[in-house]
């Protein structure tokens, strides 16, 4: 079975960008420099022909670079780590002919190393440089980010609140219909996952929320990252569509747990209007026998409704600068509150 797994997003297009996580580009890094990935040779086969194959089209490593390349201890980017990392990729992408990348043994520089020091001393993401690199400071993207920070915080609070799985489910879905007014789908169903869950589908949440009593900022920025990168894949391919210049997108990865929680994602579609891009998300779960009842009756009374009149309203009215200063604060506002919570 192959661990590379490549995710196909928009529509069918001879246009295609291959947009890899953090773990294909560090296996790049160990194949350029060593002639092996870390994984086996299994992987190091796998590697080879997905580089064949996808140069010929585009691969973007931005997010991947930025997340192995930060240092928390420094809070900037690592500018030798980014330099051997993009000899390797300059080289398997752009420079080498196919047969050098078949018989390819190794390179004469240090390997990047796989991890930079996570010593991070601040306790505040206002405070942290990682998502402002991540983005180029893009202020839109910007929010967004701090949007899913702000769920996976409130998702860590009620992990360890001492109050009955659906009672969670329900405080999440007002706290982001009614507080914070910003509603996703992909966060919040992962939650349910958690929560609700039979035993396979709580183990893939865990896989990427990996909640603890003491986590550190880094410790959640990792897990937000896992989700942000595969969101921003999914807004690429919609803006693309929505320029008129349409590209499919695909998002290629060998995290396990990442892999799993997007299979369950049956399918992707966007309701795309002048105004807005409106990502609707079909996702498959195995609700435990215990939560069923509770579960439905939520759905059919308090979630469906609420969203189905939600989607209606985002797509007919335009928001206003006014409410987005008001959800922007309202956010900034949660977010201090919950780190104060959790991590001091």
């Amino acid at each position: 079975m192959n661990q590379i797994k490549e995710y196909e997003v928009g529509i069918n297009s001879q246009d295609k960008l291959y947009c890899i996580d953090s773990n294909i580009l560090l296996a790049m890094c160990q194949f350029y420099y060593k002639g092996k990935c870390d994984r086996g040779n299994e992987v190091t086969e796998e590697l080879k022909r997905f580089i064949l194959k996808a140069r010929n089209y585009g691969v973007l490593n931005s997010f991947s670079i930025t997340e192995i390349c930060y240092d928390y201890t420094c809070n900037t980017l690592n500018s030798e780590q980014m330099n051997k990392i993009m000899i390797a990729y300059d080289n398997l992408i752009m420079e080498m002919s196919d047969n050098e990348i078949i018989t390819h043994k190794g390179a004469p520089v240090p390997e990047a190393k796989k991890n930079l020091p996570r010593n991070c001393t601040f306790k505040s993401i206002f405070d942290c440089r990682l998502p402002e690199y991540l983005l180029n400071g893009n202020g839109e993207m910007l929010q967004g980010f701090y949007v899913i920070y702000l769920y996976f915080l409130k998702i860590q609070n009620l992990y360890f609140e001492r109050i009955s799985p659906i009672k969670k489910v329900e405080k999440l879905f007002d706290f982001m219909i009614d507080e914070v007014n910003i509603f996703l789908g992909y966060e919040f169903y992962l939650a349910v996952l958690l929560f609700l869950g039979q035993s396979d589908e709580r183990n893939i949440a865990e896989k990427i929320f990996k909640p603890t009593q003491n986590p550190t900022l880094a410790h959640v920025l990792n897990a937000v990252i896992d989700i942000f990168q595969y969101r921003m894949v999914c807004f690429m391919a919609d803006k693309s569509v929505q320029i008129k210049m349409p590209m499919k997108h695909v998002f290629v990865t060998m995290d396990k747990g990442l892999q799993d929680y997007i299979e369950r994602c049956v399918s992707y579609n966007a309701i795309i209007s002048k105004k807005n891009i409106l990502p609707v998300g079909y996702f498959e779960m195995n609700i435990k026998d215990a939560y069923m009842d509770d579960w439905n009756e939520f759905y059919n009374n308090r979630y469906y409704p609420c969203i189905k009149s939600r989607s209606m309203e985002l797509n007919t009215e335009e928001i206003n600068d006014a409410e987005r200063k008001t959800n922007f604060s309202i956010m900034c506002k949660n977010i201090r509150k919950y780190e104060a919570e959790i991590f001091y």
